[in-house]
């Protein structure tokens, strides 16, 4: 594990000397590192060890545990306390997070409104337990189990643990003196991660923090200038052998296109490249160029970043130069599909460089653009319905035709249009498809490592909890948890109970095929046949 900072205490546990106190372990401080620990001691720690250990005061053991627990790699929660005639504690245990079970209510739960929220409980029996001895006026330990039941959490994702993340006072005044300035809890999330050397450093996540004040989220870019944004990436380069970036300049040798990519995003895009979707809506710098940000969505169904663009601006010479660059960046891999705003120059430059991906629109942009060009009441929600239902190209024609018929629409210039492309962007058809520069550079990076922390919480979070099992084929079901991220197994099982929904009416065998006939619960009118081929 990491050492902490500042001198360690090494403690030869050993020695017939060493009386086991608590004070011996852990050197108390009065600033922001208030406690030092060092590794050895607690790697060195035994059973044996802890069952002769004193301390001051619960606070002081319930420390000590937690610190435990950190190194070890679990988290810890309060169990039971037991007090006098007087009130006052003469016993307090603690537990492993994953102690017990979910309560069965709480899983059989058939009309909830929200998902569940991941199991995290599997009857582990880890416990720390003190109670206080009155001759020697100290707490001593009373019960200890140091085996879990479960596998324990390596060190780089111990900051997601719920008893390791505390946001401390000196942070919540530093928070309170930022929000009377009027920053957003974003700002003041990235700015205490910078200080505190990184997001596994500062205690604590920003949920933690919207949890603790109640703000709008807001980001403000400062200005730089060109010249540092490209010494920022090259620096970056330096760092990074991999990192790519990539500028060309006008004619009065001032900086017109800028790109760049780290390696990270190379490795994503090498994995998760098959969709790519951009945006040029953006104008969030002093020079009010156009920015590109590519992305892609990983396994965890999540945003991530294959690369960035400012551009001088939004001709199909410029967007072409983007998409050959991106494509020297990525080792000339194309996407199978790309997903745009719509924009027509965009459109003409990916004809020109990947003449063979499918372009679809963002549904996003449509749907947003529906609402601003067409002002009737219900008219959004019934277009959407168009856009993403999952029926036939004749069933959608005639939603499409009811729905003109229903707010008398024939005629709409914008619906028309949009009409006349609903080959990019209605799902029936789609189906089957497989700042000045230098502060706005270093806000993109500290962007992009937001992006890239919620993936990291993401693969703890499916690693270390399992999902609520809900259908009937518990035996699928549960196997699917352990294969799948924890989002592509929700939509897995979304489709699992829409099987649920189909039951067989008819099978028929054709030779080496066996064809069965399907129909649906609520639609029998509308049958689905099945082919199998039956192996020789």
């Amino acid at each position: 594990m990491d050492k902490g900072k500042g001198k360690e205490f090494i403690i030869d546990l050993n020695d017939e000397d060493f009386d086991y106190q608590y004070d011996n372990i852990v050197k108390t401080e009065s600033d922001e590192e208030a406690i030092l620990v060092s590794d050895k001691i607690f790697n060195d720690l035994t059973v044996e060890d802890v069952w002769k250990m004193e301390f001051s005061s619960v606070e002081e053991a319930e420390e000590f545990y937690n610190l435990f627990a950190k190194v070890t790699g679990f988290s810890v929660r309060k169990d039971d306390v037991k007090r006098d005639k007087n009130q006052n504690i003469v016993s307090r245990k603690w537990v492993c997070s994953k102690e017990g079970y979910r309560h069965r209510v709480c899983l059989e739960n058939e009309n909830r409104k929200r998902e569940p929220k991941p199991v995290t409980r599997v009857g582990c029996e880890a416990t720390f337990r003190i109670a206080f001895n009155k001759q020697m006026n100290k707490w001593v330990v009373k019960e200890f189990m140091a085996d879990h039941n479960h596998p324990l959490v390596e060190q780089k994702n111990v900051q997601f643990l719920r008893s390791h993340r505390v946001i401390k006072n000196a942070d919540k005044a530093q928070l309170n003196a930022m929000r009377s300035v009027g920053m957003g809890t974003s700002q003041i999330m990235d700015y205490m991660v910078q200080q505190s050397g990184g997001y596994k450093n500062v205690g604590f996540t920003k949920k933690d923090l919207y949890n603790h004040v109640d703000v709008d989220r807001r980001v403000h870019l400062r200005d730089g200038d060109a010249e540092g944004a490209l010494a920022y990436l090259c620096g970056k380069s330096e760092m990074d052998p991999s990192f790519y970036y990539k500028h060309n300049v006008d004619e009065d040798n001032r900086l017109a296109n800028l790109f760049w990519a780290d390696s990270t995003s190379k490795l994503d895009y090498s994995c998760f490249g098959d969709v790519l979707a951009f945006d040029t809506t953006y104008r969030t710098n002093a020079y009010k160029k156009p920015l590109v940000i590519l992305v892609g969505i990983n396994h965890h169904h999540q945003t991530i970043v294959f690369g960035c663009a400012l551009l001088v601006d939004e001709s199909v010479s410029t967007y072409t130069w983007v998409l050959e660059t991106f494509l020297d960046a990525m080792n000339n891999k194309k996407p199978l599909s790309v997903i745009t705003d719509g924009d027509k120059a965009m459109r003409k430059a990916i004809k020109r460089i990947f003449p063979d991906s499918c372009h679809r629109l963002c549904a996003w942009h449509i749907q947003r653009n529906a609402f601003t060009n067409v002002h009737v009441k219900d008219f959004t929600n019934h277009f959407s319905k168009c856009m993403f239902m999952e029926g036939t190209v004749e069933e959608f024609e005639c939603a499409w035709n009811d729905m003109l018929e229903m707010f008398n629409l024939h005629g709409h210039k914008w619906v028309t249009d949009i009409y006349a492309k609903r080959s990019r962007w209605a799902e029936a058809y789609l189906r089957g498809i497989s700042l000045l520069l230098f502060e706005f550079v270093k806000h993109f990076d500290r962007a992009l490592s937001r992006i890239r922390h919620n993936e990291a919480k993401a693969e703890f979070e499916t690693h270390h909890s399992s999902a609520v099992l809900t259908t009937k084929l518990y035996a699928l079901e549960k196997y699917a948890g352990t294969v799948f991220t924890r989002q592509s197994f929700l939509k897995f099982r979304d489709e699992m109970k829409n099987a649920e929904l189909f039951f067989p009416v008819s099978t028929e065998n054709h030779g080496g095929y066996r064809v069965h006939t399907l129909t649906k619960f609520r639609s029998p009118d509308k049958i689905w046949k099945l082919v199998f081929h039956v192996p020789t």
